[in-house]
């Protein structure tokens, strides 16, 4: 088994001396190993003879120190990922989930290999594809991150990488009229941090995580908007923006703003909200919205958007995407402007009085 490691991620044996022990002729060697001194006898009083013992002791030592995979995830979630994050639930449940290879060596290509394989035919079992492939796109940027001379130097020499062959697919959800309007009849029944929420996020398509942490000062009343810019704390979170406030979550953002006791808009029972993805899931249940995630409220609004013929970039900046061909692979399909021409192709094809041909 291996050694156990400092805080950096290495072994701390480094400082090997040779000395002879009071009253004795024989050399032995000493060093401190996690701030404990150790020694060992070399055995003889001939001074080459020890330094020769001492080159292949230390030979030996290096060749059974490795860091494992435990440490390095450890040292990863600790030094990089935690200070970016904006919480840690998700990550912490993927290293619960990555426990199985924490003794692996990663620089025993073979092994490690056999390893990972193992375990990603145990969770297929158990999970779909893209759980298992977020689970191991955790493992990988670790091991890269312990490998990069310039971040993590935890590793020398050239690690095993596993390979994530997973291909996500665009996920395209969004309320027909008739979902949507049993849902806006359906909101002001629900909790009001529950109802602000759907609220928000269905008219100004804001991410969850960007409603949960709206707090008072991002409230602009006398301009009428929501400031959902990130506060400068040094955390990794997608692109934020400024919507208006509209006329439906005026009052229950008023309501949540007078009675606020932490400063945060989403609170129950006087404490900011974490998260929703319970409450969302038995609401949606209760109003037979089939396969709908809180996500897919931003998608409502987008496809909504689309349908309506706004310009393909003022969907892209209002959703916050980088560039707009990443809005049109999802909303191109739905959008009159893209699709005029087959629209009056279907049409003039398959008209009503169309003889089916035999």
């Amino acid at each position: 088994s291996p050694r156990p490691i400092n805080s950096r991620g290495r072994h701390d044996m480094h400082n090997y001396q040779l000395k002879r022990r009071k009253g004795r002729d024989t050399w032995h060697i000493y060093w401190k190993q996690d701030g404990e001194s150790q020694w060992a006898s070399t055995g003889t009083s001939d001074e080459t003879l020890a330094k020769t013992f001492l080159e292949t002791f230390k030979r030996l030592q290096q060749a059974h120190e490795y860091v494992n995979v435990g440490e390095i995830l450890h040292q990863f979630t600790v030094r990089d990922y935690k200070p970016r994050a904006v919480s840690m639930s998700r990550h912490n449940s993927i290293l619960n989930q990555l426990e199985p290879l924490r003794d692996c060596n990663p620089l025993d290509h073979e092994s490690f290999e056999d390893a990972v394989y193992e375990w990603k035919q145990e969770r297929l079992a158990n999970v779909s594809e893209v759980t298992m492939a977020r689970e191991l796109a955790v493992l990988i940027a670790a091991i890269n991150w312990a490998a990069d001379r310039e971040r993590g130097r935890m590793i020398r020499g050239v690690p095993y990488i596993p390979k994530n062959r997973y291909q996500k697919v665009a996920r395209i959800r969004w309320l027909d009229t008739e979902e949507r309007t049993r849902l806006l009849q359906a909101l002001p029944q629900q909790p009001l941090y529950l109802r602000l929420a759907v609220g928000i996020a269905i008219s100004t398509a804001a991410r969850k995580s960007a409603i949960l942490e709206l707090q008072k000062h991002q409230i602009k009343w006398g301009e009428g908007q929501i400031d959902f810019h990130a506060p400068a704390d040094g955390r990794k979170r997608k692109a934020r923006r400024v919507c208006d406030i509209t006329g439906m979550v005026e009052p229950w953002l008023r309501e949540a703003f007078d009675a606020s006791q932490t400063g945060h808009i989403i609170e129950r029972n006087g404490k900011a909200v974490r998260d929703i993805h319970t409450e969302f899931k038995a609401m949606c249940q209760s109003l037979h919205l089939v396969d709908f995630r809180f996500h897919d409220l931003r998608s409502t609004w987008a496809a909504g958007a689309a349908l309506d013929g706004v310009p393909m970039e003022q969907i892209r900046d209002a959703l916050g995407h980088s560039t707009v061909k990443i809005t049109e692979q999802h909303y191109a399909q739905i959008h009159p402007d893209y699709r005029v021409d087959a629209r009056e192709y279907a049409k003039r094809t398959y008209a009503s009085d169309v003889t089916v041909l035999r």
